[in-house]
């Protein structure tokens, strides 16, 4: 299968009128990781806003420090209207950090 650690075949390789460069290639960006990823948040959201925790949630989202690799959002979780795909994986970074957080001092309910 390899030749000189370069590929000169693939699964494709013995099938008539198939070459892998014209097959179809899926939006990993869209369909893996962002779909999933705005479902689960939708879910966290409203369950935050069930249990009281939302604003605590922003306030937190807000404070994140600077590190290496990880942009400062610039602004507030609930500001955003519109997700980006840098913004988002800055999102996935630090969402449990965050959530666990606002979940540290529960309220009443």
């Amino acid at each position: 299968m390899c030749d000189n650690l370069g590929i000169s075949q693939n699964i494709f390789h013995r099938l008539d009128r198939v070459l892998a460069s014209d097959l179809y290639k899926p939006d990993m960006l869209h369909t893996i990781y962002l779909r999933p990823f705005k479902q689960m948040m939708d879910w966290i959201e409203g369950f935050l806003k069930k249990h009281g925790r939302l604003q605590a949630f922003d306030d937190i989202w807000k404070a994140l420090p600077p590190c290496p690799g990880f942009l400062v959002p610039k602004n507030a979780y609930l500001e955003v209207t519109q997700w980006q795909g840098k913004e988002m994986r800055n999102l996935g970074r630090c969402i449990l950090g965050v959530l666990a957080v606002a979940l540290r001092q529960p309220g009443g309910a």
